[in-house]
């Protein structure tokens, strides 16, 4: 009942917002109920309002680096990785997560490589709704981009793995295969995520499909194509024949 009075308070002003983030100990109270709900059983909508109240608290970029400190994207990590199965805590999750590393002051606080590896599986374990493959390839492009330099770090074969299956999952949603293919080529920045995307098996197969069914996006796929060097390959491969 707490929860849901806090989240409905956070709602209806940022003056509110404000008051529970930078008053007494009400953050600190809101994550050590996720973290008690971690540690014993207790019903999945408890972590599911409170992922949802961190998200709202989340929405100014100020108060971001607060939600940060005080553990709460660790809390929402261990939210979805105990009920993994429950699609609902998931969107919440990820919508909070999605607002966190959106800037550069609350992603310092955090540990990129635990959010992408649980944001990876997520994505696998969902992979045919298309709100999760769209909000973690949101999340993977936040935590690869250092904001300053635009430089992108490299991320691991499991993200990569996790985007392409979203796409191919998801034959018919352009707004996965739009989402996923600006991921790809802002990731593909970086050599060492390009070798990764180049040896996935399956990367090609997902880039013709969305060739095919997207023609939005063949903008976007020939730039994409032309950084892994899978033009490069099609103009050998019909010289070989």
């Amino acid at each position: 009942f707490c929860l849901t009075a806090l989240w409905v308070l956070a709602l209806r002003s940022d003056e509110n917002k404000k008051k529970i983030i930078l008053e007494g100990e009400t953050l600190n109270g809101i994550i050590e109920v996720m973290r008690i709900n971690c540690d014993i059983h207790m019903p999945v909508e408890i972590q599911k309002k409170a992922c949802g109240l961190l998200w709202a608290l989340s929405m100014d970029p100020k108060d971001r680096i607060h939600v940060a400190q005080s553990g709460g994207w660790n809390m929402i990590l261990k939210a979805m990785k105990k009920y993994i199965e429950d699609i609902s805590l998931q969107l919440s999750a990820l919508g909070a997560l999605k607002v966190l590393t959106s800037t550069s002051r609350s992603k310092v606080e955090m540990d990129t490589k635990k959010i992408l590896a649980v944001v990876s599986s997520v994505m696998q374990r969902h992979a045919g709704n298309a709100t999760t493959q769209c909000e973690g390839c949101v999340i993977i492009v936040n935590v690869a981009t250092i904001d300053e330099s635009q430089f992108v770090r490299a991320v691991s074969e499991k993200e990569i793995s996790a985007i392409v299956n979203g796409i191919l999952m998801n034959p018919e949603a352009r707004d996965v295969h739009e989402t996923a293919c600006f991921t790809l080529m802002q990731l593909a920045s970086s050599s060492a995520n390009v070798n990764l995307i180049r040896s996935n098996d399956t990367s090609r197969v997902a880039l013709e499909l969305v060739f095919q069914s997207n023609p939005k996006e063949v903008n976007n796929i020939l730039i994409l194509l032309r950084r892994l060097n899978f033009d490069k390959d099609n103009e050998n491969s019909n010289r070989g024949r």
